[in-house]
Parts: C-alpha cells; structure tokens; sequence
C-alpha cells in the first residue's frame, strides 16, 4: 500500500531571513578560511 506524501510546508523568504542567513554563512565561510591558514 502506498503511501500519500504530505504536502511540504513552504517558508517565505523574507528579506530579513535572506540577509540573516547571509551574514551566517559569511561568517561560517571566514571561519573557514582562518582555520585553513593555520593548518
């Protein structure tokens, strides 16, 4: 018996949650890069 898929929720993207998500992996990606320099 199959069964049915349940319709997927869809969050709206507000600018804000764009920009919030934007700083994160801004900083995500210098933290990166600083732990690279060091090896």
């Amino acid at each position: 018996m199959a069964k049915q898929k349940k319709p997927v929720h869809r969050v709206q993207m507000t600018e804000g949650k764009r920009n919030i998500i934007h700083q994160l992996l801004e900083e995500y990606e210098s933290r990166q890069l600083r732990i690279f320099r060091k090896l």
